[in-house]
């Protein structure tokens, strides 16, 4: 009962917001409600859909995960012409194949409100010439006698070696448009983003385990008192027990958030301790430790790409690895605006270049593996 009142409330408010007609309050009402729907219900398949709820191509759209703090009710409203009102839900609400994606340009007044664009993206547009489609569970294991094995399985378990040499690990290689998921002897797991590379031993010390890092990767570290898990990643090492984060070393700063437990980061005899919630960060010769966005750090993680307060750059960076495309001519956009928003990983490469082409009004083309901006 509760839920079908729920899904008449949204419609309702949904009705009066694209007919312009909400109020400031209302407004908020309705975005919130958008992020508060009930798990369950965002999952529910088409079939079990009653006739008279929301259409799913409506349904989709409202399944956002959008940012609490974009609604907090300290931070004041702007009001809008009818005209931009209008293509604020227009932007707010673009459904692309089955997912949807949100765009925020920050204006020089600081506040953030969705871009004016709006469009149906179909996964047969014609608009490329080729398509690319999404990277998948691909790695390289090297072992300890330099022995390389493709790994094509969403996982790999390690087990005993015969041909153990001493002073030699195991290094699982993921590639541009790779993900990989590692379970060491221990049973930790090790979720692998693409362009990343984990060196490990054949068997971890009585006292002590130890990976090395290059790229980015979760972990879940299996609890054992007796033998802290350390990971070296690009001259800064992180302590835990046992203990759930994530680890970010693609360049030369080093970002660690933590998702449950406690960590420990030590850099050039500095060190801090981080709780759930917080990211640490090493610098040359600093730690900064500030709140973590967790969405937004562990998104990769749950196959998805999420963006909040990205620039042109560093999406395209993102997109590159995923898809192992290079961008042409990057430097054709020059803006300092920034976006907010998710799509789901599994696209294909020409459907999110549809949702970057709306957002910043220029042309992509695919050509092999180069995008071209136009």
């Amino acid at each position: 009962m509760k839920e079908q009142e729920s899904s008449d409330q949204a419609k309702a408010l949904l009705k009066k917001y694209l007919e312009g007609q909400c109020t400031a309050a209302e407004e908020q009402q309705v975005l919130r409600w958008f992020y508060t729907l009930d798990q369950s219900d965002k999952e529910q398949s088409q079939e079990e859909r009653p006739a008279d709820e929301i259409p799913p191509h409506l349904a989709s759209r409202i399944n956002a995960r959008l940012d609490a703090r974009l609604f907090d009710e300290q931070t004041p409203i702007k009001r809008l012409s009818w005209i931009r009102s209008k293509w604020m839900v227009a932007a707010m609400l673009i459904a692309i194949s089955g997912f949807s994606f949100w765009f925020y340009q920050k204006l020089s007044s600081k506040a953030e409100i969705p871009l004016t664009l709006a469009a149906e993206v179909r996964s047969h547009n014609k608009t490329f010439h080729n398509d690319i489609l999404p990277g998948g569970h691909y790695a390289k294991l090297i072992t300890p006698t330099g022995k390389e094995q493709q790994l094509a399985d969403p996982f790999v378990q390690q087990h005993n070696s015969t041909t153990e040499i001493a002073g030699k690990n195991f290094r699982v290689d993921v590639p541009k448009a790779g993900t990989y998921m590692v379970i060491l002897e221990d049973g930790t797991k090790v979720w692998l983003n693409s362009l990343t590379q984990l060196s490990y031993p054949t068997h971890f010390e009585a006292d002590q385990r130890q990976v090395t890092l290059t790229g980015e990767a979760y972990f879940k570290v299996a609890k054992d008192a007796s033998r802290p898990f350390r990971i070296h990643a690009n001259g800064t090492t992180i302590e835990v027990l046992g203990t759930t984060f994530n680890v970010n070393a693609y360049q030369n700063e080093v970002s660690t958030s933590l998702v449950e437990g406690s960590v420990k980061v030590l850099k050039e005899g500095k060190q801090t301790i981080i709780k759930p919630g917080e990211q640490a960060t090493t610098l040359a010769n600093d730690i900064q430790v500030k709140v973590s966005d967790l969405a937004k750090n562990t998104a990769w993680q749950r196959e998805e790409f999420y963006f909040d307060g990205n620039n042109f750059n560093d999406i395209t960076q993102q997109i590159a690895r995923w898809y192992n495309v290079e961008f042409i001519n990057i430097e054709a956009i020059n803006t300092p605006s920034t976006y907010r928003g998710s799509i789901s990983r599994n696209s294909k490469l020409s459907e999110v270049l549809e949702i970057l082409a709306l957002a910043t009004g220029r042309k992509f083309d695919i050509n092999g593996r180069k995008v071209i901006v136009q």
